[in-house]
């Protein structure tokens, strides 16, 4: 019962500090859930912004594990395509759109993170769970109209030796030339700046503050220095997986504009590079889920037995790194 009392002063204590310091409470939780941090916001709009994000990632790789067992196919078969027309297009133009729409869901999701992070008062109302889920909705339907020329182009093309393989029927080499360069600026070129510079501006403003607090010696209520290693980390592994799965990829279909005929071993380093495509881009909900402990909280809460509400919160703080 004491144990209970001193508990619930201590709640006391900091709910008093978080109305008097809103700007710093923001940094209790790593992954900027306002409403951590603000208690007049809508708690339930707010808690599962970043699962929307994630949820859609599993959406993309659910449709990488749709798409894949029938490219496996192909290529095992030297090429040859046995499914049809209509699916090749389909297969084709999913495959192409899954890219697009994984790039920009993580380039929405960075934006997201820096506005709750450095301006978190800033555009509130697109940080409700409806407002997120709409945009996650638009951003699909804009995938999908950007891979316009893959639902055109995608057929079976059947060669001159009998073979018949399912890709993108572009007969100019000034039409492969505009499609590899608007598919590698789309899927990438535009989205890793977007998502480097909202990082490093997270970066930047969390250990301004943390210098700051630290040097004013204020109370601690901004991130401790494990929290901001524990950021810095968490945001070299995303930029970190982004460039190594994807980068290979584009880099080669670049290379492949200026090699009139590769070689096997371009065709070695090319499958290798899609493979990795796609073995990174199904671990990135995992990733995002370890490395933030808003979910890795929610995980052990599940597996702990029931405490009163009171004490449940002032251990989530402690918890979530």
């Amino acid at each position: 019962m004491e144990g209970y009392m001193q508990g619930a002063a201590c709640e006391c204590v900091r709910a008093l500090v978080r109305v008097e310091t809103p700007m710093r409470i923001v940094w209790y939780d790593e992954d900027a859930e306002i409403h951590e941090d603000f208690p007049w916001t809508d708690k339930s709009a707010k808690k599962t912004v970043p699962d929307v994000y994630v949820g859609n990632l599993a959406v993309a790789d659910l449709v990488h594990v749709t798409v894949m067992p029938f490219l496996i196919h192909q290529w095992a078969r030297g090429g040859h395509w046995v499914f049809g027309s209509t699916l090749c297009t389909i297969i084709t133009s999913l495959d192409n759109c899954n890219q697009v729409a994984c790039a920009a869901v993580m380039t929405a999701m960075s934006l997201d993170r820096y506005l709750a992070l450095v301006h978190p008062f800033r555009l509130l109302s697109l940080r409700t769970r409806s407002r997120t889920i709409r945009i996650n909705l638009f951003v699909w339907a804009a995938s999908f109209i950007m891979v316009l020329p893959a639902w055109v182009h995608a057929k079976v093309i059947r060669f001159r030796d009998g073979l018949e393989s399912c890709s993108l029927n572009l007969v100019s080499p000034k039409e492969v030339l505009w499609y590899t360069l608007y598919q590698t600026v789309t899927s990438f070129l535009l989205p890793l700046p977007l998502i480097l510079i909202c990082y490093i501006l997270i970066l930047c403003y969390t250990w301004r503050m943390y210098r700051k607090n630290k040097k004013a010696h204020r109370y601690n209520t901004s991130l401790p220095r494990e929290r901001v290693v524990r950021l810095t980390k968490m945001v070299l592994v995303l930029v970190a997986v982004f460039l190594v799965s994807v980068g290979p990829y584009h880099v080669l279909q670049l290379v492949n504009l200026s090699v009139p005929r590769p070689s096997l071993a371009y065709h070695t380093c090319y499958y290798l590079s899609v493979c990795l495509s796609y073995a990174a881009s199904s671990i990135n909900p995992f990733i995002y889920i370890l490395l933030s402990g808003h979910f890795r909280h929610r995980l052990v809460c599940r597996d702990t037995p029931s405490m009163p509400s009171v004490e449940r919160e002032i251990q989530a703080p402690r918890s979530s790194f």
